[in-house]
């Protein structure tokens, strides 16, 4: 419960307890520890035929608090390679200095044994640390990269973008929800 609305948790990284460099199988049924999950499928059950408003909140390892919510959330089903869509960045109830997921808006879920970003030069997932997400022409988030246990924030790292400047900032930890009421 968070300002009084109940959010149901579809990702989250605490600490590095578990690898995210997983397969397209592992990223399709959900993997994980109460620390550190990926729900997989059941996200588009979540939000599939109801869009959804999604939190997002991240830490800094200077500890420092970072949200972003996002309006008309959706994530299709297998048939679409779990295609995601999000309607408004909520700038009112964000502290984040820059938008930085409308950049995967429409992108299709890509793990490193399933290339899907519209990246034809790279593939992404592999590139970027093996990771499973919602690449373009690959990156702004990373939210399932490599936790590096410290402030490192190259794009293969678990990072966001723009967060406290124009450049990519290392996570600490980071935490995905879906609205439900």
């Amino acid at each position: 419960i968070v300002e009084g609305r109940h959010f149901y948790l579809i990702q989250q990284r605490i600490n590095g307890n578990v690898s995210f460099a997983r397969n397209w199988s592992e990223f399709e049924n959900g993997f994980g520890d109460s620390s550190d999950f990926w729900i997989g499928e059941n996200i588009h059950e979540l939000s599939g035929n109801h869009s959804r408003l999604l939190r997002i909140e991240a830490v800094t390892w200077s500890d420092v608090l970072f949200v972003c919510e996002y309006s008309g959330f959706t994530v299709g089903d297998a048939s679409t390679n779990y295609t995601m869509t999000l309607d408004s960045y909520l700038v009112g109830n964000s502290n984040m200095s820059e938008d930085s997921l409308t950049y995967h808006r429409g992108m299709q879920f890509s793990t490193f044994d399933r290339d899907n970003d519209v990246d034809s030069m790279r593939h992404c997932s592999a590139v970027y640390g093996y990771g499973g997400w919602w690449y373009k022409h690959c990156l702004k988030t990373n939210p399932n990269g490599i936790y590096r246990f410290s402030a490192i924030s190259d794009a293969s790292s678990m990072i966001w973008w723009g967060a406290t400047t124009n450049r990519a900032n290392a996570l600490k930890s980071i935490r995905l929800m879906l609205q439900l009421a």
